[in-house]
């Protein structure tokens, strides 16, 4: 019997994929939350602008997790670059059209935008330092530890 590795980690998935998985959920959450929310309640009007916050939130987490286990580590983070970015855009563009409010309407969704970009690069930044960190340990040879004489 062959073992298969079923971790998250060994797992790898096209940032593309992952952007259009979370962008077609994204929207399905903003159509619900419209139609389930009354038009005269004001406090439900920045639901879409949250969803399109969490989405965000949620690729940066699955984006690298998943970018541990690409092959081609700078073609994947070019990739999801484009895929932040463009899940940035249309989910703010969609919250928009849904909830007819700009991001100035709402309040520090501005602010909670640029974070969270911010927060993106941080993460890519932490995986690739990560990633180099282990090629080098890879790398070395631990055949045995160094051997100190104590003085007497």
């Amino acid at each position: 019997m062959d073992y298969v590795e079923k971790s998250i980690f060994s797992k790898t998935m096209n940032p593309f994929v992952q952007a259009g998985i979370i962008l077609a959920g994204a929207i399905v959450f903003m159509l619900l939350s419209k139609v389930l929310s009354s038009s005269s309640n004001d406090a439900l009007l920045d639901t879409a602008w949250t969803i399109s916050g969490a989405s965000m939130l949620f690729f940066t987490i699955f984006n690298s997790v998943f970018s541990l286990s690409a092959k081609e580590i700078n073609n994947y983070w070019t990739k999801s670059i484009i895929s932040f970015f463009g899940i940035m855009l249309l989910t703010g563009l969609a919250a928009y059209l849904i909830s007819g409010l700009s991001i100035e309407e709402v309040g520090n969704f501005k602010w909670i935008y640029i974070v969270i970009g911010v927060g993106y690069l941080v993460f890519v930044s932490i995986i690739g330092f990560m990633r180099t960190i282990v090629a080098f340990a890879q790398k070395e040879e631990w055949n045995q530890p160094k051997q100190r004489r104590r003085k007497k």
